[in-house]
């Protein structure tokens, strides 16, 4: 099938970092699968304007860039004309748009006339003001206000809806959208591809970390919606009940000097890093604080490399840490539940060791491509016929 994805940011090959990884991999294992794939995507970080990679042609469309909260305006009329021009060109069968709550999504309101024999399909991971939110009033404010209107809108003129998590169908459903419209579908990981390579105890000395210390990890973008401030401040109280444990902070962001300013030495920040796997692999314990997720990948890679979970019990996270089987889910905000869980995981070694091999065996057997990628092809399939 020729399927065009219509994604707000798209990982480029001159990008240090996997903008989208999800709907890349996605792409690129459903073209080894024998589909043509095209991707519409956001000009931005410098990244040429056409690039293929692993056969998927990617076209950078302009946009304007709001770095501190990770978001992208596109130009409306512009993207228009690039995804009419790709689809005469290209006899697509099936539009994909990708992340509901980005203004990429606005693009159906204006294509639907225009393309009445494409089938539209959108892929969602949290309605912004509902259930997603930021962690900053105003723009919170902003989701929930588009949510109600845009977004409303949008559901009206797509075809069919995938969600991320089963926690997100009653949501749609009150926002309108039939129930046999709906899918539940996620992405995967590749337990080939991502592990380490490196040894524990050559990671550890690079950091400064002693082989008898317990480390504690977190990994993603330092921002309010990952609820780092909250995660920090059980840190420093652990690391004043406790000599021998280290936080490592893997990730960069807009609250990063901010972060790091009332740092101690027991907190590492790494900044950005490509050896994610090595970093995992050299920790005890994974900690995911967020106020808002759909489904967090970086979950599932802790899973794949067999670390127990702390987690807030936010969007899907329920999906795949399950409460005192494979981890410990919080409520978020709550720094002092934060600082229980770590600190009765980190006590409890055998436990924490049965957890992560049961969260590795979870998520090689719920979160397989090739189970998701059938079910992505079985609803191209049938809406285009």
């Amino acid at each position: 099938m020729n399927i065009l994805m219509i994604s707000p940011y798209f990982y480029s090959k001159f990008c240090r970092r996997k903008l989208r990884p999800d709907v890349y991999e996605v792409s690129k294992r459903l073209t080894q699968r024998g589909h043509k794939i095209v991707v519409v995507t956001s000009k931005t970080y410098g990244v040429p304007s056409y690039e293929i990679i692993e056969d998927i042609q990617i076209h950078r469309v302009s946009s304007l860039a709001l770095p501190k909260i990770y978001y992208f305006i596109p130009h409306i009329p512009r993207f228009i004309d690039k995804v009419l021009e790709i689809c005469k060109k290209n006899d697509i069968e099936i539009l994909h748009f990708w992340n509901y709550e980005y203004l990429t999504s606005v693009l159906t309101l204006f294509l639907r006339k225009k393309l009445q024999n494409i089938p539209f399909i959108i892929t969602i991971i949290g309605f912004p003001g509902l259930n997603w939110k930021y962690g900053a009033k105003i723009v919170d404010l902003a989701g929930l206000a588009y949510t109600y209107t845009i977004g409303k809108t949008v559901l009206k003129t797509v075809d069919h809806v995938i969600l991320l998590g089963r926690n997100l169908i009653k949501y749609a459903l009150w926002m309108g959208v039939p129930a046999e419209k709906i899918s539940i579908n996620s992405f995967g990981i590749d337990f080939q591809e991502f592990r380490p390579t490196k040894k524990v105890e050559e990671v550890r000395k690079e950091l400064g970390i002693s082989p008898s210390e317990k480390v504690v990890i977190f990994v993603g973008r330092l921002e309010p919606v990952k609820g780092i401030k909250y995660f920090l401040k059980a840190a420093r109280f652990l690391c004043k009940k406790m000599r021998n444990i280290k936080f490592l902070i893997v990730g960069d962001g807009p609250l990063r000097s901010e972060l790091q300013a009332y740092s101690i030495p027991q907190i590492i920040f790494t900044g950005w890093r490509n050896d994610v796997p090595n970093l995992l692999n050299a920790s005890d314990l994974f900690v995911l604080p967020s106020l808002s997720e759909g489904l967090p990948l970086s979950i599932l890679e802790a899973c794949a490399i067999g670390k127990p979970i702390v987690a807030t019990n936010v969007g899907a996270v329920n999906e795949i840490v399950i409460h005192g089987y494979n981890g410990i889910l919080v409520s978020p905000k709550n720094w002092k539940q934060l600082i229980k869980a770590i600190q009765y995981l980190i006590n409890n070694p055998e436990l924490m060791q049965e957890m992560g091999l049961r969260g590795k065996d979870l998520v090689e057997k719920k979160y397989d491509w090739n189970t998701i990628l059938n079910i992505y092809e079985e609803i191209y399939q049938s809406l285009a016929r």
